[in-house]
């Protein structure tokens, strides 16, 4: 019968034939651009706010929009469904997504009602997605009631929100997700949780792939943004450097940790591996606007010192990057990686410490020479996990004679 016509499965239920093991969908994937466009304009609105207070508010947008792909990420994770109701909720779910987009430039101003009511209608729909479930899974009711009971307080604190004044309206949107995160975190809810698991596997695809697009995005700004620039030596040195640390930061986390499974025996660890992925998407949108930025300087300002916003934005991009290196590595599960996850942690909080003081104080150099600098140190990061990798091969194969 074709998944048209399919009510959700729990996926433990489901025999996949095509392959061994379940893959993303292409209705997933779909799903993910929408949002990663939206990501694209919360770094806009940093790109345009290099203050505190900015990036600030572009911390609270990032929060909430990775909370509500999360959300859904949990649901369709647990339950194999493509029937045409959901296809449509989740064509829905995308004009919320992109009507949230469409308010980010305003989302503490005057489109804050228009962000918080798109908010709610991507949240609600989701909670439709759960009632489904409930419908059609009866042994995982009590997982279902207590994700549409956790949904509809948040979406009580959300529409509250908008009786508040604009500025403070942001406020109402973080107790709201506090609040569902709290309702998840109960004795009952995590039980429920347990035993209807996730598909772990799934789960560490979807989180990977939705990644490498928002890393694809840190591209696209600085393409968009220096479009039609003759290239002269300073534009190639900057944009080498640019480049070689972005694939430094590529290689430390999809050939150290992505295809990683997180300890699922643990209730703690697997929290350290989720939410470092929100550090991790906020730090490389960080980093696309960072590059865009100082490659712009390159262009026009190739002998002068990094402005001091663009520093320290490359700055907490790399720190935000590492603190996520920490947190995931902190979430893995020992027994399956090759190196020791706890040295990783403490490598990366040390790394935090050297690039993120040396961020700080680095005024004087040009964005190309600071780039360069960072870059070796991301390096050395990735040679010294290549090392630990064939030291800990080489005493497998000796244990193994």
């Amino acid at each position: 019968m074709s998944d048209l016509f399919e009510r959700p499965r729990y996926h433990r239920d489901v025999v996949f034939h095509k392959h061994t093991d379940r893959t993303v969908g292409f209705l997933e994937l779909f799903y993910d651009l929408v949002y990663v466009a939206t990501l694209i304009q919360i770094g806009n609105y940093l790109s345009d706010n290099l203050t505190l207070v900015g990036f600030g508010e572009f911390m609270v947008l990032m929060f909430v929009v990775w909370w509500a792909w999360t959300g859904e990420t949990a649901f369709q994770n647990r339950y194999v469904i493509d029937d045409i109701a959901h296809r449509f909720l989740i064509l829905l779910q995308m004009f919320g997504v992109a009507a949230m987009g469409l308010s980010v430039s305003e989302a503490f101003g005057e489109l804050s009602a228009q962000f918080a009511l798109s908010f709610v209608l991507v949240r609600s729909l989701l909670a439709v997605m759960w009632i489904r479930s409930y419908r059609a899974h009866p042994p995982s009711r009590g997982l279902a009631i207590g994700y549409i009971t956790g949904f509809v307080g948040g979406i009580v604190i959300w529409l509250g929100s908008i009786a508040l004044p604009e500025d403070v309206r942001w406020v109402a949107w973080l107790v709201a997700i506090a609040f569902e995160i709290a309702w998840f975190s109960r004795p009952s809810m995590v039980r429920a949780t347990l035993e209807w698991a996730p598909d772990d596997h799934h789960f560490i695809e979807r989180f990977g792939i939705f990644t490498i697009i928002v890393l694809g995005e840190a591209f696209v700004k600085v393409l968009d943004d220096a479009q039609g620039t003759r290239l002269e030596l300073d534009q190639i040195l900057s944009g080498a450097a640019l480049v070689t640390l972005l694939f430094g930061l590529w290689w430390l986390h999809f050939s150290d940790v992505a295809d990683e499974l997180y300890d699922t025996e643990s209730t703690l660890k697997p929290l350290g591996w989720i939410y470092g992925h929100l550090f991790l998407a906020a730090a490389l949108v960080m980093y696309g606007v960072a590059a865009k930025k100082l490659f712009g300087e390159s262009i026009s300002y190739p002998d002068e010192a990094a402005t001091d916003e663009y520093r320290l934005l490359l700055t907490a991009a790399l720190v935000g990057f590492l603190i996520a290196q920490a947190l995931i590595n902190f979430g893995l599960d020992d027994s399956l990686t090759a190196q020791n996850q706890q040295r990783k942690v403490a490598v990366y909080l040390g790394a935090i410490v050297v690039i993120g003081g040396f961020g700080l104080v680095a005024t004087g150099l040009t964005g190309t020479v600071l780039t360069a600098l960072v870059a070796l140190a991301v390096l050395a990061l990735v040679a010294d996990g290549i090392v630990q990798t064939k030291r800990a091969e080489a005493a497998g194969a000796s244990a193994g004679h």
